[in-house]
């Protein structure tokens, strides 16, 4: 039997899938690099909305893991990450963190960037952003897991071992995730976390997505009765 319903405000903790790239460079002529870094713009953007509205936590996907082997232009999505990154470690009031196996990337001077911007973030920033680079939900639950029976190989390896060890990490559970550009899939983005979330599409590409996309998409979440995965 389904437990009892609460009615939804201000997500905490909003994921971003921020697809449609490539589709908006097609259709406005430009190269994908200055499309990537157009959705670079939008992602900073978004944080400020988000802030804005009161969100105190947000993940956004930038670069999976099986798109390191098959992404012809990943030098440039790399070039275009590498700034985004340093744009979200300079916006005040966010603390940036990294997600996703560095050690995948055919570049190894992106890798310790990245590093480098997260190790030097703010540690009384009231909010945080995590960028998932060369991430996948699996590996990252198989990670986690991993890391539990290391810690201790007699340890229960059950639901709520997991989750401990992702909040360990700086991955909570999350309320809303919104996914751009009209697929209608997670594909492997929080995995773990996005049991309980509520799940939004838009048939917007995400250069396109703003402040006023995300605020449909905080009303839809807001007239939900939540049920937290039930």
């Amino acid at each position: 039997m389904n437990g009892p319903a609460a009615v939804a405000e201000v997500p905490r903790h909003i994921g971003f899938i921020p697809d449609g790239n490539r589709r908006w460079a097609g259709l406005h002529g430009v190269s994908v690099l200055d499309a990537h870094r157009r959705g670079a713009e939008v992602t900073v953007a978004a944080l400020r909305w988000c802030a804005r509205a009161g969100v105190q936590r947000v993940t956004v996907w930038a670069l999976s893991l099986d798109n390191v082997l098959r992404r012809p232009e990943l030098a440039g999505m790399l070039t275009a990450i590498t700034e985004l990154a340093e744009a979200l470690a300079a916006e005040p009031g966010w603390r940036l963190r990294i997600i996703g196996d560095l050690g995948q990337l055919p570049d190894p001077r992106c890798a310790e960037a990245l590093r480098a911007l997260a190790a030097a973030a703010p540690a009384d920033a009231p909010r945080e952003v995590a960028l998932a680079v060369a991430y996948g939900g699996r590996e990252e639950i198989a990670d986690a897991a991993r890391a539990v029976l290391a810690d201790d190989p007699s340890a229960t390896l059950d639901a709520d071992a997991l989750t401990a060890e992702l909040e360990r990490r700086h991955q909570y559970d999350c309320d809303l995730v919104i996914r751009t550009s009209g697929e209608q899939r997670l594909s492997g983005f929080l995995l773990w976390q996005s049991a309980p979330a509520e799940l939004y599409f838009t048939e917007e590409l995400w250069p396109d997505f703003t402040e006023h996309s995300l605020r449909r998409a905080l009303s839809s979440y807001a007239v939900r009765e939540r049920r937290f995965g039930a």
